[in-house]
């Protein structure tokens, strides 16, 4: 959207209030003078300067780092017959937000949406300086190993290329990196808008809900892919993707009330549509790198997509001893491939969903709950597409694995009892059963020679169990509910863990409390600890298990140590450690690893000051500071043979280790942030604002991501 035609719309809403789009001045003050007035504007103006240092992307992220002048307007007006309330903010083309709401006393409500802002997002950087050819894909390889030639200078931050010596004493390339855009920066420009419309019956209490909303993401971001097959040598890929995607959903629904029950019947459809052409690659020498006629393979397709749903809905009134609700959702889902350089793979699944809850309230003590919800899924997709120009035949078929169909059933029951006022206990029981088609264990399958084949099921249990249990309490003390805590314990338990991620047994407990003496200063808590394990996932032929620890704590105080002077400080603490089997490789040149550990710290501090200098001037000052490290370290060094003897069938041998892969997964980041903003009234009419800010990023193991931005802002505003 053009900033001619936001301006367009601010103007029309000012015409909506019966003012002139070319009022003046002095028109504005009548209106103030007016005793009886019901209208209120506020129109701000001002300008944004931004600085930066090195890499601002990570320093700023969510910003479109441009200096540009500003403007604000906010709007409300009673007028009897209608309330209009309209604001807009305005920094750049790339940052804005919008919103209107105008009610015509319960009849009709309007609601308009709009909002944008700009992602920024990294360049991992892969030209190291290094070009070569790709390595021939026979096995074993007759050629001799892939030469790599030095022809630049590496960019910051990028990967050397992989590489070890063999028994042979030759040094072979392992992994190798090329950018083909390496210089473009990436960002993304996200939109967000929405429309609302309620109508109400004048005479008989029915509505029509009228909801339109759209998401749209454009601009350029980095595509990173192998592009051969890793036979003999892994070729690392990036170049730039452009991205122009729409999602939009229209939903209506009308509602009725009938007798004691309200009825409502809602339709949805949403749609998503990739406006951009599917990537295209020839992975190098690779056989299977080309169509029939020669063209590159498409690659890293997102498909179109669409979902239609109509929900039945009915409910009785909300007050009362006993309340219920109850739906019907029947619904579609498909996706539309527009592959060409093979044949595309259809998929859609239908599905129905229901839902019912009640609500029993006997006495001012008790209140119970009970909640079912049920989904299934019935998938369906093509079971075998043409793959062009794979093999030696150019014309094998490919059968697509059957997916697979669920269905979840979810059963909650939960109990309050409220043994005085300041005291409410709470029991929770929730049970889900899932249930699962094409699944199973074995089944022949072979990537090569042709024809291939697969195995037609899906590793995962016919069906699992999750049970859950909670215990919970609020409690208020002391006069006037000063102090507060409150808590709950879970324990939940499956007995056929579906994935490697999964957990058998996990134990949640949670506290939190608050003391608030006086308006002077008070002092608030909370924790959360997360413990997981799974023993006996079973992977093939390997069995691992998986444990997880969690701990999030946070505190937070403040002080008012005299009158318009007030201070805040805030802490936050968040330990993640798991502790894994991991398995490199694939069939017999597998490495298993039972001792793969990842843990994450990140500390957080908040320190903020509010100082009401003058009845008319105020300051607020505000920093951050915030340091995250993680790390990954499995723990395997074998030597064995090569999975393919390059040298006309001359075995060598390699050592496969864990070197390397804890350096270039660790991250150890440190973020601060300043901010400072004065408020001064002018008079009733006009106001000044001033504001600046400072973000800094700094990577402790990288300066390619390190950087800083710097803002700084004036703004007036007049009322009337």
């Amino acid at each position: 959207m053009k900033i001619y035609k936001l301006i367009g719309t601010t103007m029309s809403v000012l015409l909506l209030t019966g003012i002139s789009a070319n009022i003046a001045l002095a028109d504005l003050d009548e209106i103030k003078a007016e005793e009886n007035s019901k209208t209120h504007i506020n129109i701000s103006a001002g300008y944004r300067g931004v600085s930066e240092d090195n890499n601002p992307s990570r320093a700023l992220e969510y910003d479109s780092l441009k200096s540009s002048p500003l403007f604000n307007v906010d709007l409300a007006t009673d007028q009897g017959a209608y309330f209009l309330n309209f604001n807009f903010d305005y920094l750049n083309e790339n940052d804005y937000s919008g919103e209107l709401n105008l009610n015509s006393k319960g009849l009709a409500q309007v609601n308009l949406r709009s909002e944008r802002f700009f992602h920024n997002l990294d360049h991992i950087p892969y030209d190291n300086g290094y070009t070569g050819g790709a390595p021939t894909t026979a096995v074993p390889d007759p050629g001799p190993p892939l030469v790599r030639v030095p022809t630049g200078t590496p960019a910051e931050g990028s990967r050397p290329d992989g590489a070890f010596t063999n028994s042979l004493g030759d040094d072979v390339t392992r992994t190798f990196y090329s950018d083909q855009n390496p210089s473009d920066d990436y960002g993304l420009r996200l939109d967000t808008n929405e429309f609302k419309v309620r109508v109400k019956h004048p005479t008989y209490p029915a509505h029509l809900n009228l909801a339109y909303w759209r998401y749209e993401k454009k601009g350029d971001k980095q595509l990173r892919f192998v592009g051969e097959n890793c036979a003999t040598a892994c070729h690392m890929q990036s170049k730039t993707r452009k991205m122009d995607r729409v999602t939009e959903e229209f939903k209506a629904e009308v509602d009725a009330h009938v007798g004691i029950v309200d009825l409502g019947l809602e339709t949805l459809f949403r749609t998503f549509h990739d406006r951009e052409s599917i990537p295209r690659d020839n992975f190098g020498s690779h056989s299977r790198g080309r169509d029939i006629s020669g063209n590159p393979l498409q690659h890293s397709e997102d498909p179109d997509s669409q979902i239609t749903e109509l929900t039945l809905k009915a409910n009785t009134a909300p007050s009362g001893g006993l309340v219920g609700s109850a739906s019907f959702t029947i619904g579609k889902r498909e996706n539309e491939s527009d592959l060409t350089s093979i044949s595309p793979v259809k998929a859609e699944t239908d599905y129905y969903k229901t839902a019912a809850d009640a609500t029993y309230t006997p006495s001012e003590n008790w209140t119970f709950n009970l909640r079912y919800r049920l989904l299934d899924l019935d998938s369906d997709n093509t079971n075998q597409f043409s793959a062009g120009s794979y093999g030696s035949t150019k014309t094998s078929s490919l059968e697509v694995r059957d997916p697979v169909d669920i269905t979840r059933s979810w059963y909650q029951a939960i109990v309050n009892y409220r043994p005085s006022r300041h005291l409410t206990l709470k029991g929770e029981l929730r049970r889900e059963d899932i249930d699962r088609s094409n699944t199973g264990h074995g089944g022949g399958h072979n990537s090569s020679p042709d024809p291939i084949e697969i195995n037609p099921n899906w590793e995962l249990p016919d069906e699992e169990t999750i049970t859950l249990a909670k215990l919970g309490f609020s409690a208020r003390l002391l006069e006037k509910s000063v102090l507060k805590f409150s808590g709950w314990v879970s324990f939940q338990h499956s007995d056929e863990p579906a994935y490697g991620t999964s957990f058998e047994d996990s134990q949640q407990l949670f506290l939190s409390g608050s003391y608030n003496p006086s308006p002077l200063w008070g002092f608030l808590a909370n924790a959360r600890f997360l413990a997981q394990e799974n023993d006996s996932h079973e992977m093939h032929d390997y069995e691992f298990k998986r444990d997880k620890d969690q701990q999030n704590i946070n505190l937070g105080t403040y002080v008012t140590p005299g009158d318009g002077l007030s201070f805040d400080l805030n802490y936050g603490y968040f330990h993640t450690e798991i502790d894994q089997g991991v398995l490199v490789g694939t069939g017999s040149y597998a490495i298993p690893d039972n001792s793969g550990d990842y843990e994450q710290t990140v500390n957080t501090v908040t320190l903020g000051m509010t100082w009401q200098m003058l009845e008319a001037l105020s300051c607020r000052l505000e920093g951050h500071y915030s340091e995250s490290e993680a790390s990954f370290s499995p723990d395997f060094n074998i030597e064995g043979p090569y999975p393919y003897n390059i040298y006309a069938g001359t075995p060598y041998l390699g050592t496969q280790s864990n070197s390397d892969l804890k350096e270039i997964s660790e991250l150890d980041i440190q973020q601060i942030g300043l901010r400072g903003r004065i408020n001064w009234t002018i008079d009733e009419e006009w106001s000044c604002s001033m504001e600046t800010t400072y973000d800094d990023y700094d990577d402790k193991n990288s300066n390619y991501y390190d950087g800083s931005v710097q803002t700084a802002m004036v703004s007036f505003s007049r009322s009337w």
